[in-house]
């Protein structure tokens, strides 16, 4: 099982602590996820349905309260009579901003209608920058399994982009 939803679990992971933990906060999310899917399925022996949709919800969750702890942690709040307050960015664009999550929510519910382990090397490759072989490692692939779904992956996403009307400059 551990095998299969690795690099699932990473990804949800990853996203949930990105900005906020280390990539060694990333790992311990990791194990601590899988041992809360072993200790729920220990004690509930007549699961029906789809064991990923479970070990999906068990991974945010486990995110979740490691953000909260690592963000507590961090105390990444701003008192309004902070001196740095002035250092805040005032010229943000609100509607730039959400046309910005609009296209990446759009561009990923693309890539996340790739088939696994398409989907899963494409996160690792563009939004963590591994090489292909620590993807080989993750998804138990070849590296040259991994580059060949990697190209064939950027073509089937270039065709699901264009069907979405995203191009090169955003939305068409």
């Amino acid at each position: 099982m551990f095998d299969e939803y690795c690099g699932y679990v990473y990804a949800i992971c990853a996203n949930k602590l990105k900005g906020c933990g280390t990539s060694e906060d990333t790992d311990e999310c990791l194990s601590d996820t899988f041992a809360a899917v072993f200790r729920y399925l220990e004690s509930n022996t007549d699961t029906d349905g789809d064991l990923k949709g479970l070990i999906g919800t068990i991974a945010k969750r486990t995110a979740i309260g490691y953000f909260r702890r690592l963000s507590h942690k961090n105390d990444t709040t701003v008192s309004i009579e902070s001196e740095s307050i002035g250092e805040l960015s005032s010229d943000i664009r609100v509607d730039e901003s959400a046309e910005l999550s609009a296209l990446r929510e759009s561009v990923f519910d693309c890539v996340k209608s790739l088939s696994e382990p398409d989907s899963s090397i494409i996160v690792y490759f563009y939004y963590y920058g591994m090489k292909t072989k620590q993807i080989a490692e993750l998804v138990g692939l070849s590296d040259t399994a991994v580059q060949k779904r990697l190209s064939r992956s950027r073509k089937k996403l270039r065709e699901l982009l264009s069907a979405a009307g995203i191009t090169g400059e955003g939305f068409q």
